[in-house]
């Protein structure tokens, strides 16, 4: 029905486009597994601060060496692709974090059970790898939002884990039952917040930072074009579509183009679906707009960074030299 009233068969085109990704993911399936465990490890990165806590000198030293292991895997990966010295230093290093948090978070996961063997432990797990599983090995692109839900599972089997140390059982339960201790001692578990809230503010300013952009850069192309005789067209979607569809610029069709002599074409180089090469002949080569970004970036091809999806990259973000947004502008010949 809709290929006959629109041309595109909506149903089925929703049901190969994720096919035709999938079948691609699997054929490279230790990298998938690698992203995912980066991403999982990215999105629940205040873990990381709860491993002073642990007391065992063995699981210390597995996690370092697992940390150092990963990294060859992420600079061969992704690292050496990078001009910049000190962006292979940031995405290899960072991703090779990320993974090995990862990594810890799955052991958790499955040590609990083991040493449980409780109906709350073997919910608790499920929640967990089965989160992993679907969000890495059945989902057609990994992103955050897929994997995000197993952060109450993860925050309790932190709290399970630790719940035999004195200090940290005295500052969740309020010492209730226990000796009291000096109010340093109990502060001291609370700590790792303040540290996990400012990488949280951080990500989320850098994501504001990249929606704030696709409006900026909208509203500076409607004062300079919506007056010119031409039609303004435009690739790619997300806010900027949004926002440059209420002045009435025109997406781009490659099917259907209906460009004449005299339009203009924006490309905004970072967004989905666009090609820096236009249908049509232009009047020569395009203006680039940049726009600066925030010291860390969530959705940044440059950067190997998708928060959002995969796709753009197997970290769900980085903290590094961030380059800027790129928006080409071309005029059809």
């Amino acid at each position: 029905m809709t290929k006959a009233k629109y041309g595109q068969d909506l149903f089925s085109s929703a049901i190969i486009y994720p096919w035709q990704a999938t079948a691609k993911a699997k054929k490279q399936m230790l990298g998938q597994l690698l992203t995912g465990l980066s991403f999982t490890g990215g999105c629940l990165f205040p873990a990381l601060f709860y491993a002073t806590f642990l007391k065992s000198r063995r699981v210390l030293i597995s996690i370092i060496a697992i940390f150092f292991a990963l990294l060859p895997s992420l600079y061969f990966g992704i690292g050496r692709g990078f001009t910049s010295s000190s962006d292979v230093i940031a995405v290899t290093v960072e991703g090779a974090l990320f993974a090995t948090i990862g990594i810890g978070i799955l052991a958790l996961a499955v040590a609990d059970v083991v040493q449980q063997k409780t109906a709350d432990s073997l919910l608790l797990s499920l929640w967990v790898l089965g989160t992993f599983f679907f969000a890495t090995i059945m989902n057609w692109s990994i992103t955050s939002r897929t994997l995000l839900p197993m952060a109450p599972a993860v925050a309790i089997l932190l709290i399970r884990r630790f719940k035999t140390s004195t200090v940290v059982a005295a500052a969740v339960t309020g010492g209730s039952d226990l000796s009291i201790l000096p109010l340093r001692t109990a502060a001291a578990t609370w700590w790792p917040l303040l540290p996990a809230a400012l990488i949280s503010l951080l990500i989320t300013t850098a994501d504001y930072k990249l929606a704030d952009t696709a409006r900026l850069s909208a509203s500076s192309f409607q004062n300079r074009f919506q007056n010119e005789p031409g039609t303004v067209w435009f690739e790619g979607h997300w806010g900027f579509q949004y926002y440059m569809e209420q002045w009435k610029a025109k997406p781009l069709d490659r099917a259907e183009r209906g460009m004449i002599s005299g339009d203009v074409l924006i490309v905004p180089l970072s967004n989905s679906n666009v090609s820096r090469t236009p249908p049509v002949p232009t009047t020569g080569p395009p203006e680039q707009v940049n726009y600066p970004q925030f010291l860390l970036a969530t959705m940044s091809p440059e950067m190997c960074t998708g928060f959002y999806s995969s796709r753009w990259g197997p970290l769900p973000w980085v903290f590094a030299r961030i380059p800027p947004e790129q928006y080409l502008i071309f005029r059809i010949k």
